[in-house]
């Protein structure tokens, strides 16, 4: 981390749920004072339950949608508070693609992540979300209600489309005015190697405007 910081300034951590597919590794309170005292900003990622029309291991159950959501921001949070990040700090939930043509696949994950907002924001934090631009990100930013309650956006948004372009724009998935200004993320590309003053590391590029801690 002291090495790359003379390059890169953001770094995403994941800190918990039922999908996320690595262990804490070297993830600690006392990592994270210290990625911080080096001027790091940390992207908490949490790697939930995923659409009911993907093929995860543990997805959501379409009729309890909405306190499935309500319990992931409530582990979430936990997460968050082991390692040190807490409250006025942002958490995405980690909504990985779906097929977005299935209209109960998609109000599934709208009500999941409204929940998740609202529970998030319940609790003094900020509530981001990771999805493909072409799924979760445009679902969330077309739909204004979801089984006729209102719907409550992310206050950020993290989207991936790889185009390798560094760069904000979500076009043709994403309007310009969402989640504008200063409340993007752009995952422009996947994964590749990269090496820095000497160290060698796997990982996919983001353009950083959105909330981070």
């Amino acid at each position: 981390m002291r090495a790359w910081r003379k390059t890169y300034s953001a770094a995403a951590i994941y800190i918990g749920g039922a999908e996320m597919a690595c262990d804490y590794g070297n993830l600690s309170a006392s990592w994270v004072t210290a990625v911080r005292k080096m001027g790091w900003s940390l992207i908490p990622i949490y790697v939930g339950l995923q659409a009911p029309c993907n093929s995860f291991g543990q997805e959501i159950e379409p009729s309890h949608a909405a306190p499935e959501g309500t319990a992931a921001a409530t582990g979430a949070m936990l997460d968050a508070q082991s390692f040190g990040l807490g409250k006025d700090g942002p958490i995405y939930f980690d909504m990985e693609a779906y097929n977005s043509g299935s209209q109960l696949c998609r109000n599934s994950v709208l009500s999941f992540l409204n929940a998740w907002t609202r529970e998030l924001h319940a609790r003094d934090y900020v509530s981001g979300v990771y999805s493909s631009a072409a799924s979760g990100a445009e679902n969330l930013g077309t739909a204004t209600s979801v089984y006729g309650r209102p719907l409550a956006k992310p206050n950020s948004m993290w989207f991936a489309l790889w185009d390798n372009q560094p760069n904000l724009v979500g076009t043709p998935y994403l309007l310009n005015s969402w989640w504008s200004p200063d409340r993007r993320i752009k995952q422009y590309q996947g994964s590749h190697w990269v090496k820095v003053n000497g160290v060698k590391l796997d990982i996919d590029s983001d353009w950083v405007e959105g909330a981070v801690y």
